[in-house]
């Protein structure tokens, strides 16, 4: 019987003898892909595999550029027309004496039009994170070279990461609005919170978004406390906050979250109570202190709380 050339039997036996990193190379490659594959939930917010892949893929870093912000006449008339003027001045209230900070802004749309946090970027030296879904509204976001964190994501509405159906909405008629006012609109496709009051005056366009949990941007970034978290989400405020306190343990002194849709029902109040929060104001957005934060000692608060009688939840 003839035998096999003696060369071919060195090729068939190399690959295993001297390159066994091939193998090792292809299983850590498998074991990296079911953790993305997972991404897609269920897989614990704080996982190390999951902020790692946080960490390399979903946050961007802070910008060391010059601010590139718009001289639109329209962004500061819109403002006068929105609830911004009602947040800023109580966010001027609480923190117009506090030098440097961490904020978490999500529905963070372009970083400057109706910003909760820019203000306190540029005048008080603080950082912190923005949150954007919208791609298009992302890449206007980073344009503008704030000086935070940003993620091109959302807020998932579980414990664990999710990809999730996102509706971007954009002016269908033409208004003395600025095009953003109808960009800020843009929501995670629920059954449990009609959107359709939009359709009237906004197209839509469709995509599929990674979400992840708020601690898991936290935790990737080392973060222990945070000093503001503004939420204008578009519905899913009551989850992410819910969520959130009942599983973390990091400290968010002041929240500042839309309630548009009446997600804050009484079992909602109730869990903010019991975690220890009051209500500074409240109106189409709640203002949340935590009542043993530092804030509460300060006469201008403990007025505002006697005179509209809201030191209980």
């Amino acid at each position: 019987m003839a035998r096999p050339p003696k060369e071919l039997c060195v090729l068939v036996f190399i690959p295993a003898v001297m390159f066994p990193w091939v193998f090792f190379q292809q299983e850590s490659s498998t074991r990296w892909d079911k953790v993305a594959a997972r991404l897609s939930g269920p897989l614990a917010g704080d996982d190390p595999r999951v902020l790692q892949v946080v960490t390399d893929t979903y946050l961007d870093p802070p910008s060391t550029l010059p601010y590139n912000l718009s001289t639109n006449l329209r962004y500061s008339t819109g403002k006068d027309q929105f609830t911004w003027p009602w947040i800023h001045h109580f966010l001027q209230l609480l923190f117009s004496e506090q030098r440097g900070g961490f904020f978490v802004e999500a529905g963070a749309l372009d970083g400057e039009y109706l910003s909760n946090t820019l203000w306190l970027e540029q005048e008080l030296g603080w950082t912190g994170l923005l949150i954007e879904a919208d791609v298009i509204n992302y890449k206007a976001l980073r344009d503008t070279h704030r000086r935070a964190w940003s993620s091109n994501t959302c807020l998932s509405s579980e414990l664990y990461p999710k990809d999730t159906l996102f509706v971007s909405r954009f002016t269908k008629i033409q208004t003395n609005l600025s095009p953003w006012a109808a960009r800020s609109h843009g929501h995670e496709l629920r059954d449990d919170v009609n959107q359709s009051k939009h359709d009237i005056l906004d197209d839509t366009s469709y995509s599929t978004v990674q979400c992840l949990p708020l601690v898991s941007y936290l935790a990737a970034l080392t973060v222990s406390s945070v000093d503001l978290l503004s939420l204008d989400i578009q519905g899913t405020e009551a989850f992410v906050i819910r969520n959130f306190l009942t599983s973390s343990n990091i400290t968010i002194r002041v929240i500042v979250a839309e309630n548009e849709y009446n997600q804050f029902d009484d079992e909602f109040m109730s869990l903010m109570r019991d975690k220890g929060y009051v209500v500074l104001a409240a109106a189409i957005d709640y203002v949340f202190v935590r009542r043993d934060d530092s804030l509460m000692t300060r006469p201008e608060v403990q007025r505002l709380l006697l005179k509209t009688n809201s030191s209980k939840v």
